[in-house]
């Protein structure tokens, strides 16, 4: 059986970031956060996420956070 072309483009996904140093793996997490981002957030909330942040500890936790204010908020999510 052939694959479908999503098991396709995660299998090149998978391989091409196997290939990257930590270094382009941020850049790109970064700029892919910042495309996840809604622009409707308004600036006070901005505000507290970011006076929250310094006492989180993981990228997780910080995630969580912000998760109001972003586009895709995972996939149990309608």
């Amino acid at each position: 059986m052939s694959k479908r072309k999503e098991e396709l483009a995660l299998e090149f996904v998978k391989y091409t970031v196997s290939l990257m140093d930590e270094e382009s793996l941020r850049k790109i997490a970064e700029i892919n956060l910042l495309a996840n981002l809604s622009g409707d957030t308004d600036l006070p909330t901005w505000e507290d996420y970011v006076a929250q942040m310094k006492g989180l500890t993981t990228a997780e936790k910080c995630l969580e956070l912000i998760k109001p204010a972003m586009l895709l908020r995972g996939t149990n999510e309608g």
